[in-house]
Formats: structure tokens, C-alpha cells, sequence
């Protein structure tokens, strides 16, 4: 059997927002691994909160571990490692995902890990379970590092995949679905990825590296199949595509519209897209085929800060399509970061004030967090900016780069204030009670009022 586990830890929306959803990753490993016979056990543990006597007893006859992190859960990842290795010292343990992409030697220099995957997992993790399973070694098996005899070896990195259709639906069949949570609300919405990699190269993001430059999407068919299918089996209600960009092939986007209308098919959808790759024709063929949600990565109202997160749109742009997307009654989510190193608190509350005015359905502030991977992060650890090094504190809630003119503490109180501002305006509060998002209002004021 192959167990893979998303580790119980410092989460801030599930913890402060109590929104939970399932971790498509590992669903998208669990399927590979059981279309080529193999028996899975997915553990998220971010839910299921299992002590260790309990998670081991679940996974004992496991043959192969895998965990997933991102740089927040790193820490934990290394915790249950040792755990499981110390309970099961036969057992393999691999880890995977964003971190251990870009820091390997972060894990690798622990007993207890084995291998790490770097990339893209789906085709790594049956070769590796295939080589543990027949008592190989990793040799050759292009995607991972791995030790033996003390000594790390390192094999040559995967080519990304081509050809996103031959990757089955993810195994939420084996996910504990009943526990997922979206602001106290029991599941409803499910995750799709329909595109990997992005061509754009905001600084403070490490997506277009893990994933790559080149664009590579699913046919509008395969995706609507999935549709479909989570409708059918699950009793889905919204899907969430999880693209970093849904809108990038404008062409791409009304091919799934279409397919999704010709069906007949009944859904509400949400995406992530970019200002500069939406227009009017395009969000009324997307209105008219179930989006009710569109996240938009604004960032500052500083046309300086802008240029160093290299994100090369203009505040002009930004309030056009805002204003458009409303206008044909898509909602609007827009993303707000503060806390970069140049940045003053007059740039702050610059940002705080465009955001109000734009008047989005809701805002996320976050604080810059110089992830590994990222040219933030290199510059940052080169010019002696990290405030810290240990990842429990990259959670993009709590200051952990350095400032020239503000100190982490206010910083970490404008972020605060940024949200009462923003969420306790009357007109807020009256719009969301009018719709009925009772829970909406209780999840934002737990997010500004829980102590970081």
C-alpha cells in the first residue's frame, strides 16, 4: 500500500477562516498510482487531526510514505516524517510538493526522509513506487533525489507533462470529505485544475517556476467531463478552477463556456485570472455560462511597488475590469500585498484606499512572504532582508522580510487595520447580510480579531 499524507499544521484560513478544501495534489497522485494497480491511502491530517498512535495504525502496512508541503507545513512535514520513520523504519518516505522542489537539502539532511520529488509528481511517484515495490533503488528515476549509503544522489529533473488529458480526475473517493469546510459550511465546492504553468514572472511567486513558463492546459471536453463527474458522484454545487491563470487562451476559456452550455449543464464556477487578459465580450460568454467569482491578483495601488513585483499592469486597467466584471454581475475578489522593502506606510494606506474605492465583493491582504524559488527570496537572502528562517512563519499573515521604513510589528498591525477598514464599512456589512452571507461576515471578523 501507498500512503500520502497532507500534515496537520500552520494553515491560517483553515485555523482563522475555517475554510477547508480538498488537497487536489494528492488526489491527483492517488489516481496515477491506483490506475496502475497499486492500492492508496490518502491521510489529510489537516482535517482528520489524528494523534500519531492513531495515523500510524492507519498506515502500517504501508510500504511507501508520501508528503506533501508547502513552505508554511515544511516544518511538520519533517515531524511526521520522523514519526512515521521511527514507528515503521522499513518504510520509505518521500516528500513532495512546492518546498522541497526548490530546497531539497531542507529535508534531505534528516534520517528520516528518503527521497524528495522535485516537480511535477504524477509520473515520478509510479516509477518510485514501482522501484520501492520490486526493492530497487532510485537510480535513473528522473525527478528525484534520493540517498543511499549516507551518501545524496541526485538524478536529472522530469519533463513537464504534455499531455494534461491522460492524467485521471483526482481520487477524492478516498479523501475524508465529509470534514471539509468552507467558512463553518459543509463542502460544497470542488477544486479543478485545468492549465499548469504560467508565463508571467511576478516576482513574489513560485508557481511559474514549480509548473513552469509554457502553458499547458486541458481540452475544453476533458474538462467538462470532470465537470460533470464531481456533479454526478460528489453532488458538486461550485466548481473553483485553481489555475493560475485561468483566462490566459481567451479561445481555451469559451471552448469550456460552450461545451458547458451545449451540455445543459447547471453549475456555478469561480477562476483566477489576470486584469490584462479579460475583456467584456469574454466575461459575458463566462457570466452566461456559471461564473459567479472572478480572483484578481491586484497587489498595491504604488505604481513602484508594482514594477518590482514585476507584475506589469497599470491602476487604470485594474479599475476598468473591475468595474466591467461587476457590471455584468460577476463578483470580484481582488488581492492586496503589503509590507514590500521599499514600501511606506503612506504606500500602505495608498493601497488600503484604492481598494476601498474599487469596492470589490471582498479583498484579500497579505503580507509579501519571500518564498524559496522565488527572486524575492533570492534577493532577500542575499541582502541579509529575512527576518527569519524558520518557514512556521511564512504563512503571508506574519512579517518575515525587512522593511526600510516600517518595523514587523506595524506592519503586521496595518494588515490588521487594512481589514477592519475594508470589512467593517456598513455598506459591506449591509451588502453581504442582503445576500445572505451571515457566515461571510462571522469568517472575516474571526480573520481580523484572532491573534496572529
Amino acid at each position: 500500500m501507498i500512503a500520502l499524507i497532507n500534515p496537520n499544521a500552520n494553515v491560517e484560513v483553515v485555523k482563522k477562516l475555517d475554510i477547508s478544501t480538498p488537497p487536489i495534489g494528492l488526489g491527483y497522485l492517488a489516481s496515477v498510482l491506483r490506475e496502475k494497480g497499486f492500492k492508496v491511502k490518502i491521510v489529510d491530517d489537516l482535517v482528520e487531526k489524528l494523534d500519531y498512535q492513531k495515523l500510524i495504525k492507519k498506515i502500517k502496512r504501508s510500504i511507501m510514505v508520501g508528503i506533501t508541503s508547502t513552505t508554511p507545513t515544511f516544518n511538520a512535514a519533517l515531524k511526521y516524517a520522523r514519526k512515521i520513520k521511527d514507528a515503521l523504519p522499513n518504510v520509505f518516505v518521500i516528500l513532495g510538493g512546492v518546498h522541497v522542489s526548490f530546497k531539497p537539502h531542507d529535508a534531505l539532511k534528516y534520517p528520516y526522509v528518503d527521497a524528495v520529488c522535485v516537480g511535477e509528481g504524477e509520473e515520478t511517484i509510479v516509477e518510485v513506487a514501482e522501484r520501492i515495490e520490486s526493492g530497487k533503488n532510485l537510480e535513473g528515476v528522473k525527478g528525484t533525489i534520493y540517498k543511499e549509503y549516507g551518501r545524496v544522489i541526485e538524478n536529472k529533473r522530469r519533463k513537464f507533462i504534455e499531455d494534461l488529458d491522460s492524467i485521471p480526475f483526482p481520487a477524492f473517493d478516498l479523501m475524508p470529505l465529509s470534514k471539509y469546510r468552507v467558512f463553518g459550511y459543509k463542502l460544497e465546492q470542488f477544486p479543478v485544475i485545468t492549465s499548469r504553468g504560467c508565463p508571467f514572472s511576478c516576482r513574489y511567486c513560485s508557481s511559474s517556476l514549480f509548473m513552469g513558463k509554457k502553458f499547458r492546459a486541458r481540452s475544453a471536453e476533458n474538462v467538462v467531463d470532470e465537470i460533470e463527474w464531481l456533479i454526478d458522484d460528489f453532488g458538486a454545487k461550485h466548481i473553483a478552477f485553481g489555475d493560475d491563470t485561468f483566462t490566459l487562451n481567451k479561445k481555451r476559456v469559451v471552448e469550456i463556456c460552450n461545451e458547458i452550455k451545449s451540455r445543459r449543464i447547471e453549475i456555478e464556477w469561480s477562476c483566477s485570472s489576470r486584469i490584462d487578459t479579460i475583456n467584456g465580450d469574454l466575461l459575458k460568454r463566462m457570466k452566461e455560462a456559471g461564473c459567479s467569482a472572478i480572483y484578481y491578483g491586484v497587489e498595491s495601488a504604488s505604481q513602484k511597488v508594482l514594477e518590482y513585483y514585476n507584475k506589469r499592469i497599470n491602476l487604470d486597467m485594474v479599475k476598468q475590469v473591475v468595474k466591467l466584471t461587476k457590471d455584468v454581475g460577476i463578483s470580484t475578489i481582488c488581492s492586496f500585498i503589503i509590507g514590500a522593502p521599499m514600501e511606506k506606510k503612506i504606500d500602505v494606506l495608498k493601497t488600503l484606499r484604492f481598494a476601498i474605492d474599487l469596492d470589490p465583493d471582498y479583498a484579500q491582504f497579505s503580507v509579501l512572504t519571500p518564498y524559496p524559488g522565488t527572486s524575492i527570496y533570492e534577493e532577500a537572502k542575499k541582502k541579509g532582508l529575512l527576518l527569519t528562517e524558520n518557514y512556521d512563519f511564512y504563512t503571508a499573515g506574519k512579517p518575515v522580510l525587512k522593511n526600510l521604513y516600517m518595523s514587523p510589528e506595524e506592519i503586521a498591525n496595518l494588515l490588521k487595520y487594512c481589514y477592519v477598514r475594508f470589512y467593517l464599512r456598513p455598506s459591506f456589512i449591509i451588502r453581504e447580510l442582503k445576500k445572505g452571507h451571515f457566515g461571510v461576515i462571522l469568517g472575516v471578523l474571526k480573520r481580523i480579531f484572532t491573534k496572529t
